[in-house]
């Protein structure tokens, strides 16, 4: 695949940051969180990412449904630089990581940087041996 162009998929979405780690029930119980559980996440939730970070080693992709096409796409193809990824961020340090692990898997990120949202998070919480897992997501 040598001869493909660099930049020639273009993909435009919601870019999330995948915070991924184990947990323990408590951990769940703590946010009122269900095993096999994906919910949104509101104003009970703001605490949990944090918490998750400090006390859970946690691994970070880059997320999104379109990213994450663009990521496969990127790794079938074994060139970097051929899929350029657009969406929308918040100024914080979760695009900062965003855009490290994106550029990690080759990907080209265009995003456009904003001071009225935070940039979207999915925690993605395993228990259970890696048997359950819970999604959190806030997406502005």
């Amino acid at each position: 695949m040598a001869d493909v162009r660099e930049g020639i998929l273009l993909g435009m979405g919601n870019p999330l940051l995948d915070i991924s780690a184990t947990v323990d029930i408590s951990f769940l119980e703590k946010y009122g969180l269900k095993p096999n559980d994906a919910i949104l996440a509101d104003d009970k939730h703001k605490a949990l990412y944090e918490d998750l970070i400090n006390n859970y080693q946690v691994d970070y992709i880059a997320g999104g449904s379109t990213q994450n096409t663009l990521r496969v796409a990127q790794w079938l193809i074994q060139k970097p630089k051929v899929a350029v990824f657009m969406g929308a961020v918040g100024k914080d340090k979760y695009s900062d990581i965003l855009e490290s692990k994106a550029s990690e898997h080759g990907l080209v990120v265009k995003y456009q940087y904003q001071d009225k949202e935070p940039t979207g998070t999915c925690a993605v919480l395993i228990t259970d041996n890696g048997k359950v897992i819970s999604n959190v997501s806030f997406s502005p």
